[in-house]
């Protein structure tokens, strides 16, 4: 799951797992997939040069031309065809553990050095997730040795159904549920601290407290946890888990410092053995849910322009070639003598421009049309909508970006947008000729004294 994620998310052809082998000294290629999400089922034509170099000096490479590839040592690119390479090592606690490699035949999967720190920062999670597989499997060994099969295969079960989610909410919800039926419950919570030190329930399950609901003062119980806990109820659980008969907490932490309490309200008392269950699967879940949770960043930040929080340029066309059906209609945006303004009152203040423009813009578009920076000072929009009610959109974003000033840390500045419009017209949308369009139209309006919308064709 995890390859299929980073070939979606960096655009390349295949992507590759590579292993230590039976020494030390070498790396081998475990898994492959492809772009459609299939094993590969011969893992060659990659380049074992520039493997053994990123395995050797533990330092990402990224290749985008056959010649590159020559100095570097690597003849596989010319022989295979290939016209990017980028290749990141699986650390963990400082020692290699393994590669991720990923190549392109095509032009746009050739890799630029943003897609390096991305691809980082995946290898980061994949070898966090190695890592806590190989525990796991430990765990599961010993557990196996000392109890009944059937504990082992919990352990395994849960394990396998916590990390086969990326998302950190479905994640969080199957850990409750299996903290539930390993502890014969009714009601499982999470306890997330807030910064005045209460307790707010963040998720819930079966019978327990709606989210969000504050805990205050802090049940005595909860004081000082250091470890699973266990106790016959009194009140101090009634209103968060339904009056249970026992409860079971465990302090849960994130980037090793505690965040909060898992608490389950159970329907008998815990015995031992099921609190040692417990306490494993907990672990082995909050493991998945922080993995889960730093991917979805991760996975953000490929898909989110930084300054704005809109979609960047290739997300933004990701989302927009959905919109398949007629009409369609495509907007350009341009804020006027932005040079000016960044030349004038420096790059920070430049910044508080785009992202108020890009506020207001978010403001009037609806939730089927796609936003995007395009670029720089640029946006776009691409919406379902028939070119009257498309006209009008594009003066309304016109109006909500140049009808006030834009209040900045040099004063309001009188900030003005040039807009291009182009509509489908009863043919199958095509979304690259609609966006070229409305640039010649955006083109027109800049050339006629700015400050205007013009439709396409003028």
């Amino acid at each position: 799951m995890a390859l299929d994620e980073t070939l979606r998310i960096l655009g390349a052809e295949r992507a590759l797992l590579f292993l230590p082998g039976a020494g030390h000294n070498q790396l081998v290629p475990l898994v492959g997939r492809d772009g459609g999400g299939h094993d590969l089922k011969q893992l060659t034509g990659y380049s074992a040069t520039l493997v053994d170099r990123v395995r050797q000096t533990a330092e990402p490479i990224v290749v985008t031309g056959s010649e590159e590839g020559e100095a570097l040592g690597s003849h596989s690119m010319q022989v295979h065809g290939l016209r990017s390479i980028l290749i990141a090592p699986l650390q963990f606690d400082g020692q290699l553990r393994g590669v991720v490699y990923l190549d392109s035949r095509v032009a746009k999967g050739v890799f630029t050095g943003e897609d390096v720190a991305i691809l980082k920062a995946i290898t980061n999670h994949i070898a966090v997730s190695l890592e806590t597989a190989r525990a796991a499997q430990l765990e599961v060994a010993v557990q196996a040795a000392r109890r009944q099969r059937d504990v082992a295969e919990t352990l395994r079960a849960a394990m396998a159904d916590q990390s086969s989610s990326l998302d950190p909410d479905e994640v969080m919800q199957r850990l409750l549920s299996s903290l539930s039926r390993t502890l014969d419950a009714d009601s499982a919570v999470l306890l997330a601290g807030s910064a005045d030190g209460e307790l707010v329930v963040a998720a819930t399950h079966g019978a327990a407290a709606q989210v969000g609901i504050r805990v205050h003062p802090v049940p005595e119980e909860l004081l000082d946890l250091t470890g699973p806990r266990t106790g016959a109820t009194g009140n101090a659980f009634d209103a968060l888990l339904g009056m249970p008969r026992s409860w079971w907490a465990i302090p849960v932490a994130r980037h090793d410092e505690q965040f909060g309490v898992l608490l389950v309200g159970c329907r008998a008392v815990v015995t031992e053995a099921q609190a040692e269950v417990a306490a494993a699967i907990a672990a082995q879940g909050m493991t998945a849910y922080e993995n889960a949770r730093l991917f979805s960043q991760v996975r953000r930040m490929a898909t989110m322009d930084g300054l704005t929080g809109l979609n960047n340029r290739n997300h933004f066309f990701a989302e927009a070639g959905r919109l398949r059906r007629d009409p369609v209609a495509a907007i350009m945006i341009d804020i006027d003598h932005f040079k000016s303004i960044n030349d004038t009152y420096g790059h920070p203040v430049g910044d508080e421009v785009i992202r108020t423009v890009a506020e207001r813009l978010r403001s009037v578009v609806a939730p089927g049309d796609v936003l995007g920076r395009y670029g720089g000072e640029e946006f776009a929009v691409v919406t379902p909508q028939i070119p009257v009610s498309a006209s009008e959109l594009a003066s309304r974003l016109h109006w909500i970006v140049s009808g006030d000033p834009v209040p900045t840390a040099a004063g309001s500045l009188p900030v003005t947008i040039s807009v291009g419009l182009a509509c489908s017209h009863g043919e199958r949308p095509d979304l690259r000729l609609l966006l070229a369009q409305a640039d010649r139209a955006l083109y027109e309006a800049k050339q006629t004294g700015r400050d205007r919308v013009v439709a396409y064709p003028g």
